[in-house]
């Protein structure tokens, strides 16, 4: 009985998930209008006016849309890509590429409210993603990357993987993790000092993966959020309802959300899919053009570490190599024993 209620209850959000994600994207459809607004409303300079120093909200649309750059925390993540003695950013430089807007979404852990220009891609990556052992799983290795692309200036599809993955120890293994089908959705920017800019996100995990990392066909939803603090600090936050498959340790009989959906097949059996709720949140302050940091942490799972059920904070920072390359790094501690005590993150991100 409980096994068909699950089921039922899973097939009804998938479908709600689908249903939401329709809805968004025809809601969507008259990207003109809204980018409008959100010139009249924050006063967004013209494409060939110097843009502020505070790193630029991430809305897609380019410079010739040129969507309240500096409203955010995206645009936050890198900035203007420049020093001040630099003189990359002259007014008859293309549009395109652009890493500042919207900016990356990898780097700290929630995704930002804003989406790609129309036919434009980034391609993210992590290839030194290191995590330390926990309570239930050894330490590992992975090799997470996201790509992008602008299907209008308001709906963004992407590819998320957490990649090569290798966990370590006696029963450890490497290969693949699942890919996951993902639909970004920007609905609005922010009103005033206190509405938020938001998107809609929904995603699939698939079982195209290695046998060892794969955790079942789980949908998942999430609402973005970027506030604009000051003309350089920006907080966004993500919070999600996202499925996983738990697990069962046989020698205590708790219940626990296995990192990277691996289990020790000597005394651990996966056990039942389930929803929780999840959060992740970051706070950053642009330092110069080129450099900005951030504290970020998240509560039972992040989207790209695929850490597992808990509670995890650190710290990290971006740099701007070019109007086309970003690079990010991180270094988080678990805040309670069901997560990894440590873990780091060092990566790249390209506007193609």
């Amino acid at each position: 009985m409980h096994a068909s209620i699950l089921r039922a209850g899973r097939s009804w959000f998938s479908t709600a998930v689908g249903l939401t994600a329709l809805c968004a994207i025809l809601g969507s459809a008259n990207p003109v209008d809204a980018q409008s607004s959100r010139r009249t409303t924050y006063g967004t300079p013209a494409a060939n006016d110097v843009l502020p120093e505070f790193p630029e909200s991430p809305v897609a649309g380019g410079s010739s849309v040129v969507r309240i750059q500096d409203t955010t925390l995206a645009g936050r993540k890198n900035g203007n890509n420049n020093d001040d003695d630099d003189d990359d950013d002259d007014d008859d430089e293309p549009d395109w590429p652009d890493i500042s807007q919207p900016g990356p979404d990898m780097g700290n852990f929630p995704n930002s409210a804003f989406t790609l220009p129309k036919g434009k891609v980034y391609i993210e990556q992590a290839p030194f993603t290191l995590v330390a052992a926990d309570r239930h799983t050894p330490a590992a290795y992975a090799w997470p990357f996201l790509f992008r692309y602008g299907v209008t200036d308001n709906v963004e599809f992407r590819f998320i993987d957490t990649g090569l993955t290798s966990v370590f120890g006696s029963q450890g293994t490497t290969g693949f993790s699942p890919l996951i089908f993902d639909l970004k959705v920007h609905l609005w920017d922010q009103q005033g000092k206190f509405i938020p800019a938001s998107s809609l996100e929904t995603y699939i995990v698939s079982t195209w993966g290695s046998p060892a990392f794969q955790g079942g066909t789980q949908p998942s939803v999430n609402m973005n959020f970027d506030l604009k603090l000051t003309e350089k600090t920006g907080l966004e936050w993500s919070l999600g309802y996202t499925g996983v498959l738990d697990a069962i340790d046989l020698r205590t009989g708790a219940r626990f959300t296995p990192r990277l959906n691996f289990v020790n097949s000597f005394f651990q059996r996966h056990n039942l899919d389930t929803n929780q709720f999840t959060a992740q949140w970051a706070i950053q302050r642009q330092i110069k053009k080129r450099l900005a940091v951030f504290a970020h942490g998240y509560y039972a799972g992040a989207i790209f570490l695929q850490q597992g059920k808990g509670s995890v904070a650190g710290i990290g920072a971006f740099w701007t190599f070019s109007k086309r390359l970003v690079a990010f790094g991180s270094c988080n501690a678990g805040l309670d024993p069901n997560v990894s005590p440590v873990s780091g993150q060092f990566g790249f991100s390209f506007a193609l």
